[in-house]
C-alpha cells in the first residue's frame, strides 16, 4: 500500500503469427488520495516481440506520457504526475517477430524517488507461430 501507484499488463493476443502485430493492454493507477509525483512503469516485454517507437513517441506527443526508455527487454514509461484517483491506459503495440515461446520480465510500478515500494504485475507470455510456406 505504501507504492501508491497500481499496475495491469495483458497482452490482447497470448498467440499470434509470425510479422502480426498484438498489443500490451497498460493500466497505471493512482491508488493515493492525493497527487503522486513521478509514478514510472516498467513492462516486461516477452522475447520475439519487438516494441514499436513510433507508437511509443506518440505517445508522448500526446502528453498520454512524459517520457519513454527502451532497455533490453523493458520499456520504461514515466509520468510528471498523476492526480488523485487518475488512470493511465495505454496500448503498447508489439511486432511480432520472431516464433516460438516467450515470457518477459515481470513489470512494475512505482514511484520514481520511492523506488523501495513497488506493485508488480504478473510476466507476460506469448506463443508466436511460423508463417507457413
Amino acid at each position: 500500500k505504501e507504492c501508491q501507484v497500481a499496475l495491469q499488463v495483458k497482452l490482447t493476443n497470448q498467440t499470434v503469427k509470425e510479422g502480426a502485430v498484438t498489443e500490451a493492454q497498460v493500466v497505471c493507477q493512482n491508488t493515493a488520495k492525493e497527487t503522486i509525483p513521478t509514478p514510472v512503469a516498467i513492462i516486461g516485454i516477452p522475447g520475439g516481440l519487438e516494441v514499436r517507437h513510433d507508437q511509443l513517441k506518440e505517445l508522448v506527443k500526446s502528453k498520454k506520457i512524459a517520457a519513454y526508455e527502451v532497455l533490453g527487454r523493458e520499456v520504461v514509461l514515466y509520468w510528471r504526475e498523476m492526480q488523485a484517483g487518475d488512470k493511465a491506459e495505454l496500448p503498447l503495440s508489439l511486432n511480432a517477430a520472431i516464433p516460438g515461446e516467450y515470457t518477459g520480465p515481470a513489470s512494475r510500478a512505482y514511484l520514481y524517488y520511492t523506488d523501495e515500494y513497488k506493485n508488480w504485475a504478473d510476466p507476460l507470455k506469448v506463443v508466436i507461430e511460423p508463417v507457413q510456406q
